[in-house]
């Protein structure tokens, strides 16, 4: 296993370093490219396509790998941590819904007093979502939250309560959300060393900060791919300092 990786300015080539490794390598090379969203994967196919093409290129973002992930994961039924691992994914309109629903249902249980004039509200709930995104891309579990919230102020231990509810609705009816879907793959990354065992070649390519549960899956895939290309923008002469 070797790991390599590639600091270079805006336009300094880093696009093209990582086909070129790609192409470099024999057919049906069971090669992973991970981008940061569905725009930039598009424009890396085509300059891959343009550059003679590759079979056994994967090319997708976070949130599609995360999807293959869980799938092995089930195929294998050798993940027994991952139950989830089939479960539907819930769509972006029907959670901000199901968070609205779990606001009200709090506040007309008397469970929230500080929000409970905002449990009809579309903006809270949709706030709320946006909240939770980031809780789980930071690997912060509800337990947590609750734990640090537990002498604070209504208005953070109730958002901690919600965020509760929330999860414990996901887990109990069988759905995981985008978000969710990364702390499953690490989980079945860490059960089964043999999904993705594979991996001729892993590239990442155009981010610029990686939050920790892509982290956390981009170590555990680093552990088992023949070799891994992470490409950064940066000044090669002061490798400290990122753009």
């Amino acid at each position: 296993m070797t790991a390599q990786l590639f600091l270079a300015p805006a336009a300094g080539g880093k696009t093209a370093y990582a086909i070129d490794a790609i192409r470099a390598l024999p057919p049906l090379s069971p090669i992973r490219v991970l981008l940061p969203d569905q725009i930039e994967a598009t424009a890396f196919r085509r300059r891959l396509t343009a550059a003679g093409g590759a079979l056994g290129v994967q090319v997708q973002t976070f949130y599609g790998l995360y999807a293959d992930v869980l799938t092995l994961a089930e195929a294998s039924g050798k993940s027994p941590l991952v139950k989830q691992a089939g479960a539907a994914r819930l769509l972006s309109p029907v959670r901000y819904r199901l968070i609205r629903h779990i606001v009200k249902m709090l506040g007309d249980a008397g469970q929230l007093s500080y929000y409970a004039p905002l449990r009809n509200s579309a903006g809270f709930a949709r706030l709320l979502g946006d909240l939770f995104g980031e809780l789980k891309r930071a690997r912060i579990f509800p337990e947590n939250l609750a734990t640090a919230t537990e002498n604070c102020q209504a208005r953070l231990a109730e958002l901690a309560r919600i965020y509760a509810a929330y999860q414990a609705w996901l887990v109990e009816t069988g759905w995981v959300d985008a978000d969710g879907q990364g702390w499953l793959a690490a989980i079945a990354l860490e059960e089964n060393p043999s999904l993705l065992a594979d991996l001729a070649l892993l590239v990442v390519d155009g981010f610029d900060e990686f939050n920790p549960t892509q982290l956390s899956v981009l170590g555990l895939l680093a552990e088992r791919a023949r070799a891994t290309l992470v490409t950064l923008t940066g000044d090669p002469e002061r490798p400290h300092r990122l753009a």
